[in-house]
């Protein structure tokens, strides 16, 4: 497991933490407010 704190993995790691959280985020502001969608697209 010492490949996870390898500098490069971390770094990696952290974009793919970054990548899901927004993804999460606008997936739940897509879910709980689907009317802000209709309000974006027109």
């Amino acid at each position: 497991m010492s490949f996870l704190f390898h500098k490069r993995t971390k770094k990696v790691v952290q974009w793919m933490w970054g990548f899901v959280a927004i993804f999460v985020s606008l997936g739940m502001v897509f879910f709980f407010a689907p009317g802000l969608v209709t309000l974006i697209t027109g």
